[in-house]
């Protein structure tokens, strides 16, 4: 299911099946406002784009090392917070 949201190659969005999936039509503005977002809390919407690009994919690794168990391997259970709070730190700066 994981993939189903994120892989634009799984779901045609091509417009060739008049009642198939539409990813990218709905996908695309959610990462503006995503951009959007991050433009605001970075201070800087000429890079946000790619920030938030970066952000994105940053939090899809996490997700699926989280999904695998990982994160609390490397760090002891309990401590998935902080690596989350330091990937939004690493991409938006301190609060």
């Amino acid at each position: 299911m994981y993939e189903l949201m994120f892989r634009h190659d799984l779901l045609s969005s091509d417009g060739s099946e008049p009642d198939g999936p539409r990813l990218r039509e709905s996908t695309g503005p959610l990462f503006g406002g995503m951009a959007r977002l991050v433009g605001e809390c970075t201070g800087d919407a000429e890079r946000a784009p790619v920030v938030a690009a970066a952000l994105w994919a940053n939090l899809h690794g996490l997700a699926q090392l989280q999904g695998w168990g990982s994160v609390g391997l490397m760090l002891g259970e309990g401590r998935e917070d902080a690596l989350l709070e330091a990937v939004l730190t690493a991409h938006l700066g301190a609060r």
